[in-house]
């Protein structure tokens, strides 16, 4: 069992040099660590248990179990965390903080080993630097003792395990006594030779020695109903789609292969469309299309909506578009579902092309504080739409604790470099992009409620 505070307001001890984003991400590295511990150490059942859903969906990333802690304090939330466990099979019980940064798996082999030597119930029972904390518990059976982490939780374990009769081992480790609380800490943390903190380099994102992006010229006018993967596969030709390429598609064709057109002739404008439309010279059909397509309208000002889509996208005039689009009187939606169109695609294309790749379905976005557009994936098949560098160092030693990319937009903004605006070519392959294989989608790349600045 892995326990893990809130991330709103974790680690205060450590507010005067480390901001609170700051603070969540250094939580998040060294769980990330712990977990990796365990792994290593061959522990095939982990559960993280935390009050913070963000905590508990990294935790489900990394391949632990999940639970949401409904009591209040560390003592409670293990003894939920205890009878899941107990309800699930358990016949003993480990618990690591989440705040040891260097635990490596041979640290946590010492604490299985200690229990493999003794037999019938026992505590092992790991101290911190001070020898007043526990940094590491292990209880055979699970219910053996009532935790006691807290100040002087060390001696509390131990007293506990005398009263019960239990064996008692004490499992000690430069590595293992470390947590990180204060400045202090972490300026130690700093100063630890990389060689005795450095994870084997197998989860290291390694930047490509080349990146190529690849124009699939020669789609034709795509109308609703069409085979889109039949023609993207007939462009591209047998040879030039591989094993591990990412397909880039702009959303203007998927949705006119989806029908996601509509005829302003058909549409009645409101009082409202009318009334905006008006003062800025636009067409108040168009005005009113946007408007239906929104589900959150965040400032309507000289002549542009900014909305929330119904997807969650904030972006202008709800991503309704009439660029690309034959008539005057016709405007392109965007896909209703571009996460389920990007999967339906890429099958289509592994199944006739017979290689694996991934699928990002983009559009334009406009951006807070630059000028000009940029594409944006909205959706994603195949791959994990974000690099998260949290729990690697740099090139200096120092912990990466805030640094997740969105390498999904990123692929989509330099496939767009080959696409243009004006060329006709709404394809293109991005090749050689180590991109990490995982279940995501476009919607992983939205930013929370809770954590939305502007909203």
């Amino acid at each position: 069992m892995v326990p893990v505070k809130d991330l709103v307001g974790t680690k205060s001890r450590l507010a005067p040099v480390l901001n609170a984003s700051a603070r969540a991400g250094l939580t998040m590295y060294m769980m990330k660590n712990v977990l990796s511990a365990l792994r290593g150490a061959g522990v095939e059942r982990v559960c993280v248990v935390s009050p913070d859903r963000t905590v508990l969906e990294i935790a489900d990333e990394a391949g632990a179990a999940m639970l949401l802690q409904e009591s209040s304090g560390l003592n409670p939330a293990l003894e939920e965390a205890r009878h899941w466990a107990v309800e699930r099979g358990a016949s003993s019980l480990l618990v690591f903080p989440a705040d040891l940064p260097l635990l490596k798996a041979p640290d946590v082999g010492a604490v299985l080993e200690a229990a493999e030597r003794a037999e019938g119930p026992l505590a092992v029972v790991s101290p911190d630097a001070g020898r007043t904390g526990t940094n590491a518990l292990l209880l055979r059976p699970a219910d053996a003792l009532p935790f006691a982490f807290g100040p002087n939780s060390f001696d509390a374990h131990l007293n506990a395990a005398r009263e019960r009769g239990l064996s008692i081992k004490v499992c000690e480790g430069t590595r293992l006594a470390f947590d990180l609380d204060t400045a202090e800490d972490l300026a130690r943390f700093g100063d630890e030779p990389q060689s005795a903190r450095a994870e084997a380099d197998s989860k290291a994102h390694k930047p490509p020695e080349e990146l190529r992006v690849l124009p699939v010229g020669g789609i034709p006018e795509v109308r609703p109903g069409d085979d889109l993967a039949n023609l993207i596969a007939g462009a591209a030709g047998d040879e030039l789609l591989e094993e591990g390429d990412v397909v880039v598609v702009t959303h203007k064709v998927v949705s006119k292969a989806e029908g996601r057109l509509v005829d302003l002739a058909t549409v009645e404008p409101s009082v409202l469309a009318k009334s905006f439309a008006a003062r800025y010279d636009k067409d108040p059909r168009q005005i009113e299309v946007v408007l239906r397509e929104s589900k959150r309208v965040v400032r309507m000002d000289r002549g542009i909506v900014i909305s929330e889509t119904r997807h969650g996208f904030v972006c202008a005039n709800a991503g309704v578009d009439v660029s690309n689009v034959p008539g005057d009187e016709t405007v392109c939606l965007l896909p209703l579902d571009p996460d389920t169109s990007a999967r339906r695609l890429r099958d289509s294309l592994s199944a006739r092309t017979g290689v694996d790749l991934a699928v990002i379905i983009s559009d334009s976005f406009g951006r807070t504080w630059r000028q000009g557009i940029t594409n944006v994936a909205i959706g994603v098949d195949g791959m994990n739409p974000l690099a998260d560098y949290r729990g690697e160092k740099d090139p200096h030693g120092h912990p990466l604790i805030a640094s997740v990319l969105a390498v999904a937009d990123e692929l989509a903004s330099a496939a767009e470099l080959v696409m243009g605006k004006t060329a006709g070519i709404p394809v293109a392959v991005v090749r050689n992009y180590p991109y990490k294989k995982g279940p995501g989608t476009g919607q992983d790349l939205l930013m929370e409620p809770e954590r939305d600045l502007f909203r």
